[in-house]
């Protein structure tokens, strides 16, 4: 497998954190909280908290936007650690599964139970 397609990509986000780094993990918990949807005041309230991280190098990470973000931590995942993913692929079609625990193909239906 080579290409990263939108499947795969969310596959990544969601469920290979072990691969990102603490920075990538404070702003993928930060635009969970709507970080940048938040006003000022429930910002400030979170950050003391401890919900998100104020930390200049998380902030001009996110400063393109959530969906940029996400793109920027997915590819360096995939391209640092491409053979290393716990990738739970179709053995018949070789795609991305929905979970870990999945047993049934979403693209060609085949099932692996």
């Amino acid at each position: 497998m080579h290409t990263l397609y939108p499947e795969l990509e969310d596959y990544i986000y969601r469920y290979c954190e072990k691969f990102m780094t603490e920075d990538e993990l404070d702003a993928k918990k930060a635009m969970a909280y709507g970080y940048n949807t938040q006003p000022a005041s429930i910002r400030s309230v979170m950050q003391e908290k401890g919900w998100l991280n104020d930390d200049p190098r998380v902030l001009a990470m996110m400063a393109d936007g959530d969906k940029a973000t996400k793109d920027s931590i997915v590819k360096r995942v995939w391209n640092d650690h491409q053979h290393e993913l716990p990738l739970n692929l179709c053995p018949k079609c070789f795609r991305i599964a929905r979970t870990p625990q999945a047993r049934q193909c979403r693209f060609c239906y085949h099932s692996w139970h």
